[in-house]
């Protein structure tokens, strides 16, 4: 019997965890169960559990938000040739180099010159190169009484600083660790 985590979503429930992922941030929506659930399963599930269902709806994200912070995002990972991959990423350079345990590569995304070129060419929908702050709709949820998310939850994925963005070498540096 296998023992891995086996997440489905129909085409609708992507769609709309993905509009109500958005909504939260931009127009101050509550979050739906749905959506709560899935937070809860991406947050505890490890890179070999990630299913397609997950990357769907982050594609969905990715491509219809454009966030209004600039941060610069980390992320480690063995190699970085992995173009084109959705990837969680932080905000903090310390969790970069826990999380990778000071091997393999370090990628450095500097948000600024790319969302601002994003705005300028694209439109909601067709959005190539933008990140979604997960850790915002944690912050949210822990102001606002935790939206059924343990404190546990919120404490320790809030100081992770996650976001989730799709790699692209064009548009991020890779160094190694020494």
């Amino acid at each position: 019997m296998e023992n891995s985590f086996n997440y489905r979503l129909s085409q609708i429930e992507k769609s709309n965890i993905a509009k109500n992922l958005i909504d939260i941030l931009r127009n101050g929506v509550a979050i739906t169960g749905e959506t709560r659930g899935f937070i809860i399963n991406w947050l505890r599930t490890g890179p070999d559990e990630k299913r397609k269902a997950f990357f769907d709806v982050w594609d969905l994200v990715l491509k219809n938000h454009l966030p209004s912070s600039r941060p610069i995002l980390f992320r480690s990972c063995s190699r970085k040739n992995v173009n084109g991959k959705i990837a969680s990423f932080t905000g903090r350079l310390e969790c970069a180099r826990r999380f990778g345990k000071g091997m393999g590569a370090l990628l450095i995304c500097d948000t600024k010159e790319l969302l601002d070129f994003e705005a300028q060419h694209y439109k909601a929908g067709s959005y190539k190169h933008t990140f979604f702050p997960l850790r915002d709709v944690l912050i949210k949820a822990k102001n606002d009484g935790g939206w059924g998310f343990s404190e546990r939850l919120l404490d320790e994925f809030i100081g992770e600083d996650e976001y989730i963005m799709r790699i692209n070498p064009g548009h991020v540096h890779a160094f190694r660790w020494i």
